[in-house]
């Protein structure tokens, strides 16, 4: 990209984590995934099935998003500094915050959890523990993910590698082919993939997703050397979309028909491969969408919405300490599922900017995150 700043990039990055809020609630009231506490009450049924589809699609979308943007900022970033400075100031930037949680936040809010279940290990001790037995980056897994690629990425760009010709030959060729060849590839690598590591498996880390991950953060490099984003008009995604809504039932009915969705989730069978290119339908038009949407109208400089692009990257770490205690305080409460996890996903995102905000004034906080 031509600019040095794209101030969409900013909204969208307050949009994508206000979204992570919504999913996690889904998971902590009974969605597919790993989180630290899942409430007693919880779908069940065709809700239960419902609201996986919905989890399906934010996770083919947030993530993704996520490793799309992180490489047009790496590309850029890589152009300013080179390699030194550039893995120097990575590591800073997000393997710190991602230790620090993996051997103090995850294992501390473990640590709670445990209590509201008798656990009878003091801190100190459940700490410990929880670091040698059973380490986890927990909901920062991304980010050290993240991390992981964009070294191998600064390495490739030190040793002269571009694959400036491959992507050339790409380039002229007409849309629809290189959407088509995207969903082909990613589809069939995440179909792969999950022979080994089921999606939607019970770890923080969904290795089912990680073609997916690695093909959008191979476009948003493609995208920033060459302004594909620029070029490419948010109409070039309604083809994809509209032909993933209209799978989107058969989908529905699929699972709902056979009751069980393991067989999506992984394994050598066509719902399984169905699913992966479906994944990568809905990402591929998604992303078109959002990124082409996104910059053709909100592209202007907005002082409000820095600030919070500012404060989202504090925020996402800090969610699992409003979502937890939020679901425990309403476990007994009588209301309806739906308007609990209403609740606990916006008022936890409220509570964890503002939580942000806060924190961010200590000195040394605000470079780090």
């Amino acid at each position: 990209m031509r600019n040095e700043h794209y101030y969409f990039i900013d909204r969208l990055k307050v949009f994508l984590v206000c979204l992570v809020f919504f999913h996690q609630g889904l998971v902590a009231y009974g969605g597919a995934g790993n989180w630290y506490y899942t409430s007693s009450h919880h779908f069940t049924g065709v809700p239960l099935i419902t609201v996986n589809t919905i989890e399906t699609i934010s996770l083919t979308i947030i993530v993704p998003m996520f490793f799309l943007l992180g490489a047009i900022l790496a590309h850029n970033s890589y152009k300013r500094h080179g390699f030194s400075q550039y893995v120097k100031r990575r590591f800073f930037r997000l393997g710190i915050p991602a230790i620090i949680y993996a051997i103090i936040v995850h294992p501390t809010i473990l640590f709670f959890v445990s209590k509201t279940q008798d656990g009878s290990l003091g801190w100190y001790k459940f700490v410990v523990q929880s670091i040698t037995q059973n380490f986890s980056f927990g909901p920062m897994w991304f980010v050290a993910a993240l991390l992981v690629i964009e070294f191998f990425y600064a390495l490739l760009k030190s040793l002269k590698f571009s694959g400036d010709n491959i992507v050339h030959d790409i380039w002229h060729q007409i849309p629809s082919l290189r959407a088509s060849l995207f969903i082909i590839i990613i589809g069939f690598f995440s179909f792969l993939a999950r022979l080994i590591s089921p999606a939607y498996a019970s770890s923080f880390t969904q290795l089912g997703f990680y073609p997916l991950y690695i093909g959008m953060f191979v476009s948003g490099l493609i995208d920033a050397r060459y302004n594909w984003t620029e070029r490419i008009k948010t109409y070039y995604a309604y083809p994809w979309l509209i032909f993933s809504l209209l799978c989107l039932p058969i989908l529905l009915l699929s699972i709902n028909y056979i009751k069980d969705w393991t067989p999506f989730a992984g394994g050598f069978n066509t719902q399984s491969l169905f699913l992966s290119l479906w994944e990568a339908m809905t990402c591929m038009g998604a992303c078109i969408f959002l990124t082409s949407f996104f910059l053709q109208n909100f592209n202007k400089p907005n002082p409000q919405t820095s600030y919070l692009a500012n404060l989202a990257y504090m925020a996402f770490v800090l969610h699992p300490f409003a979502i937890v205690p939020l679901t425990f305080l309403l476990e007994s409460t009588p209301m309806p599922l739906l308007l609990k996890w209403f609740i606990t996903s916006t008022v936890s995102c409220v509570v964890c900017f503002a939580a942000a905000y806060l924190l961010r004034k200590i000195p040394g906080l605000k470079k780090i995150f």
